[in-house]
């Protein structure tokens, strides 16, 4: 029994000082350059190669947008999400088979687009994507169809009003900060077309509960939106959590018509996801 209580007391005094740690590394803009090493570091072991038929981004580009170098999870994740927006935006009324003007928002280096895009232009289409890191953008423009161009953290985005029939976006919300998650709301409402559908993924109290820190779950319960690690906004070092109760008001400050919001994975790592309609 003491060892088990001494194993639980050493353990939170690890995570209370590396969270220290990480806040003096915040406060002194060290974590950044400490951020970046790290993810050099994770893509000089890359996992599991693939060839799936479509260009396929450098290590370090794939550990910038997923954490990880391993190009199959890259792929499989990616077609898997594909599919299902795809699927999800015909229940709502789209035909996947029309020609369709469509938006991947956050696009990184093409982990869903290259499953798309090809689709959507091939149907007399028109695909775009934006991302905020310029790398990404590089090598999606040099890589795969369609147009691509880079945006700020805040908008507006380099397009017009009204422009898309559909727009998606997986893990961007969740890296934002209040105030420009609900900038960025209002943005998706201008770029849409009236009866428009976007699809955006977020950290819900469901996928915090079974896959976020055990901290993130229960502060939700008295703060319905809680960033996590308050730096680097829009990289993977800060993470952004919100109840759907909390997520349907601020899609409803931006004047968008919440359709659905399907919770978060319990058995698996899947964040929740808002379907939205321009009215």
């Amino acid at each position: 029994m003491e060892s088990r209580i001494a194993s639980s007391t050493q353990i939170g005094f690890i995570r209370r000082t590396r969270r220290l740690a990480r806040r003096i590394m915040e406060s002194t803009g060290l974590i950044g350059p400490y951020f970046r090493w790290l993810e050099h570091r994770i893509a000089r072991r890359p996992g599991e190669q693939v060839n799936d038929g479509r260009p396929m981004p450098p290590s370090d580009l794939i550990v910038a947008v997923s954490g990880t170098a391993d190009e199959r999870w890259f792929s499989e994740r990616g077609q898997a999400d594909a599919t299902k927006f795809v699927q999800i935006a015909q229940r709502h009324g789209l035909d996947p088979a029309a020609a369709l003007t469509v938006l991947d928002w956050g696009c990184g280096c093409g982990r869903i687009s290259r499953w798309l895009a090809e689709d959507v232009i091939r149907r007399g289409g028109q695909f775009y994507g934006t991302d905020l890191n310029t790398s990404l953008i590089d090598w999606c423009a040099e890589n795969l169809p369609g147009v691509y161009t880079q945006n700020d953290l805040r908008p507006p985005l380099p397009l017009e009003d009204g422009q898309f029939d559909l727009v998606y976006a997986h893990s961007v919300l969740t890296h934002l900060t209040e105030a420009v998650a609900s900038a960025w709301l209002v943005e998706c409402a201008r770029v849409m077309k009236p009866g428009a559908i976007a699809l955006l993924t977020f950290h819900d109290e469901t996928f915090a509960e079974h896959w976020g820190p055990p901290e993130v779950s229960t502060t939700l319960k008295t703060h319905p939106y809680l960033v996590w690690n308050n730096a680097l906004e829009g990289s993977n070092y800060l993470s952004a959590w919100t109840t759907r109760e909390y997520f349907a008001a601020l899609a409803m400050s931006s004047k968008l018509d919440l359709i659905e919001i399907i919770p978060g994975g319990r058995e698996l790592p899947e964040q929740a996801l808002a379907v939205l309609r321009r009215p």
